[in-house]
């Protein structure tokens, strides 16, 4: 039987890099975004009616199932790049040259399912999780810098992965995270602001549902600081294997060690008045994380 686990944290807060170290493990298959598109993610926070729910809860945990049927993972080329990613023997080789390949567990990523951890809590009710968290302040420069999210331009529609729905106010929609009243003071912020909004809603969503006692008594969720983890990878790397149920080998190994702390604390090269309008907006959340 295939295991599965999650991985959740907002867009540019080492997901990626975490799920890089994870592909290398025998056995695992870890997987981004492809199966569950981004814009579910944002409409199961939005009240539905509870048969509604009930069957995206369900389409979920199918989707996972679907993908392991899948021609792709059954391809050759997936079971050749899988050795290449955590080479075994060359028996297990000479299998991935015919397609074929075990597999232990699934661990799956995306990032926007940072918005509805219950959901996801819900919909995988064995599946251990890792929220891996980072200074929203690095992670909206990363946003802004990577991928020069939530412009005025973007805002124009309602097409970007940030804000698949909205209320029109001008020309430009405001994202449904948005709260209610602060539509004016979103409109009049800098994209990097606009990101730290973002990063706000996420972190503030995960904190409100993993802190409830009978999550944390639950033992499913793992909490993983970025910083941490970039300043001593092998102490946490053994945490998050600790947590799926995993061994690292020494390719894993390897890959933790290639973690760095170059990009802690990048948002400093910013524009100080810029700054301390994040800081502002997401002042209290930062706190909660231990920030400032």
């Amino acid at each position: 039987m295939v295991e599965t686990g999650i991985v959740l944290g907002c867009p540019r807060s080492g997901t990626t890099f975490l799920m890089g170290v994870l592909d290398t493990v025998p056995g695992t298959e870890s997987v981004t975004g492809i199966i569950w598109p981004a814009g579910l993610c944002q409409i199961v926070n939005h009240p539905l009616p509870e048969e509604v729910r009930r069957a995206m809860v369900t389409e979920f945990e199918r989707s996972l199932v679907r993908y392991l049927d899948s021609g792709w993972f059954h391809s050759r080329a997936a079971a050749l790049q899988k050795w290449f990613k955590a080479p075994t023997t060359l028996g297990d080789l000479a299998r991935a040259s015919r397609g074929k390949r075990s597999l232990e567990r699934l661990i799956y990523k995306e990032p926007f399912l940072s918005f509805c951890p219950d959901f996801v809590y819900e919909a995988l009710p064995e599946a251990p999780i890792v929220h891996i968290y980072r200074d929203g302040r690095d992670c909206a420069n990363s946003l802004v810098r990577s991928y020069d999210v939530l412009t005025d331009e973007k805002l124009t529609d309602l097409r970007s992965t940030e804000m698949r729905m909205g209320r029109k106010v001008d020309h430009r929609y405001v994202p449904w995270w948005v709260e209610e009243g602060g539509e004016d003071s979103f409109l009049a912020a800098s994209p990097y602001v606009r990101a730290i909004w973002m990063w706000k809603a996420m972190v503030e969503r995960c904190h409100a549902f993993f802190s409830r006692p009978e999550v944390v008594e639950s033992g499913r969720v793992l909490l993983l600081r970025y910083e941490d983890l970039m300043r001593d990878p092998l102490t946490h790397g053994e945490r998050v294997a600790e947590h799926f149920g995993m061994t690292f080998g020494t390719k894993t190994r390897k890959r933790l060690e290639g973690a760095h702390t170059k990009s802690i604390g990048k948002y400093k090269k910013r524009d100080r008045a810029e700054i301390e309008a994040a800081e502002r907006l997401a002042g209290d959340t930062l706190k909660l994380y231990g920030y400032v």
